[in-house]
């Protein structure tokens, strides 16, 4: 076969599948992708270089991973010819360099030199100057880290001085403030902080459905097409741990401070240019904001899976109210009246849908609740007592045992007026418009999600398995 590529390519492929003699292969792959550089490299074709490192990067991992001796000297050596051709070259991109380098350090070369003169000639593309100088630190002396630490974020905060759109500006000093504090550089990180108080995402609102990527619409309409009956593919529109906080909980817990979701905040104060700290154990502004959009997307994803299972099964009033009833915590006559909100929903009267399950929410709510937590205060002097409402019962979960991250979940989307959607207010006391779609979609999932515990979907607070 008189392309080299190709038999290298071939060759790989019959090792990966264990046919033959493996020594042949990992030869037969490894010299193969060597000479397919070589070609590359002579034919001076304007995308050659990045696929000669490519094929640079495949021949030195196969050499390693099987220990060809000579071959990984063949591979270091070309490496270092094409490393210093990139560097000679004024208008070489710094891509094809940047593979190079990392496929040297993987064969065991330090290459802090070539890496040092890397990145004072590759300034203009921000993902290159950020690679480069991690490949720069790995074999610089550690004397030298703290340097090449402010040099990363010093390049984060440039790119975002540049960035032509204000979510990029927004993702860049997130980045760097993010490496500023793992990085222990309190100035820039201040400077970063700074620039992100003034800076204003662009994006104001939930968009369509092509916000979802077709794999993500793809999982939740498997998952309603594998349940076997109705009341199975209801309770598939949710899950053990609410998504939107999954993230957070997952950092809290290992005690990682990364992301955007994870930067401590500052406000400034509008009367100077002075930091104004929120109490250590308050939320953060940001955070909080990123997982009330969340939401939206989750509700994008719940009103898929909904009208899959109206697709699917069709269901009418009774047979809904079959699949929700349960004895003590929604009795058949209430059962009756969330089946309808559910109807309401698939026939697109949102309106009607939101005021009719909402009360039916609290209701579960408080049923679920009344075993662990006190729901009725009774009359105490002056007091004429009452029962708790949808912020207090949500807020009484954690206590009851439930998770906390969907009782929070549940706060920022039924109750909370600073920050969350607040839709039990704003829909039940006429303060907003129809509501869209999604927003309803999450109302209704909150029911099922409460009516799981009820019907042994879950684990009730108590029980083991």
């Amino acid at each position: 076969m008189d392309d080299p590529l190709l038999r290298g390519h071939l060759h790989h492929l019959l090792l990966d599948a264990g046919h033959g003699r493996r020594p042949d292969h990992v030869g037969g792959a490894a010299c193969g992708y060597l000479d397919a550089a070589q070609l590359l490299l002579a034919a001076r074709d304007g995308h050659g270089l990045a696929r000669a490192a490519r094929c640079l990067k495949r021949a030195g991992e196969l050499s390693l991973k099987f220990k060809q001796h000579d071959l990984r000297e063949r591979a270091t050596k070309d490496a270092l010819a094409l490393a210093e051709r990139l560097l000679a070259d004024a208008d070489a991109e710094g891509r094809p360099l940047l593979v190079v380098l990392e496929t040297l350090q993987t064969l065991g070369c330090d290459v802090a030199d070539l890496a040092e003169r890397a990145c004072s000639l590759f300034t203009h593309d921000v993902d290159v100057r950020l690679g480069l100088l991690g490949t720069l630190r790995k074999d610089a002396p550690p004397s030298r880290h703290p340097e090449i630490d402010a040099d990363v974020v010093r390049t984060l905060l440039d790119a975002a001085d540049t960035a032509d759109a204000g979510h990029r500006r927004l993702y860049f000093l997130t980045q760097a403030a993010t490496e500023a504090h793992k990085r222990g550089l309190p100035d820039l990180r201040a400077r970063a902080e700074m620039a992100l108080q003034q800076t204003t995402p662009e994006w104001t609102s939930i968009r369509t459905e092509g916000t979802i990527p077709r794999a993500a619409v793809a999982g939740q309409h498997a998952l309603v097409d594998t349940a076997p009956d109705l009341r199975t593919a209801l309770w598939r529109t949710v899950q053990e741990t609410h998504p939107v906080m999954r993230a957070q909980a997952e950092l809290e817990a290992d005690g990682a401070l990364e992301g955007l979701l994870r930067i401590p905040r500052s406000r400034i104060n509008p009367a100077g240019p002075v930091f104004v700290r929120p109490p250590a154990d308050a939320d953060d502004d940001h955070a909080v904001t990123m997982q009330v959009r969340g939401l939206g997307l989750f509700g994008i994803l719940t009103a898929v899976q909904l009208d899959r299972i109206h697709e699917r099964f069709r269901p009418d009033e009774w047979e809904m109210t079959a699949a929700l009833a349960h004895e003590t915590v929604l009795p058949e006559p209430r059962a009756r009246i969330l089946a309808r909100a559910f109807r309401y929903y698939w026939l697109e009267e949102f309106d009607a849908a939101a005021c009719v399950a909402l009360p039916q929410v609290e209701q579960i709510l408080r049923q679920l609740l009344r075993p662990q937590v006190p729901v009725v205060s009774v009359a105490r002097g002056q007091s004429p007592g009452g029962v708790d409402l949808m912020g207090g019962l949500l807020q009484s979960m954690p206590k009851a045992g439930y998770p906390a991250d969907w009782s929070k979940a549940l706060e920022l989307l039924l109750v909370d007026p600073d920050r969350g959607m607040n839709l039990r207010n704003e829909i039940l006391h006429g303060l907003t418009g129809t509501p869209p779609r999604h927003h309803v979609a999450l109302i209704l999932q909150a029911a099922l999600y409460l009516l799981s515990y009820a019907h042994g979907q879950r684990m009730p607070p108590g029980t083991t398995a």
